[in-house]
């Protein structure tokens, strides 16, 4: 008889971390996310960033 596997996913993972908010990369205007923020407008939309 096959002995069961626990699933992995159901275990606590303590050495995770905190997960990173992106929320300040995200444009109001399209929800275009600029993770380098390279300038002060969207290069998706042109809207300015806040």
């Amino acid at each position: 008889m096959d002995t069961p596997v626990p699933d992995p996913s159901a275990e606590p993972v303590d050495d995770a971390g905190e997960p990173a908010c992106l929320l300040h990369l995200v444009c109001d205007a399209c929800g275009g996310l600029d993770p380098g923020r390279a300038t002060p407008d969207c290069p998706r939309c042109g809207a300015p960033f806040p």
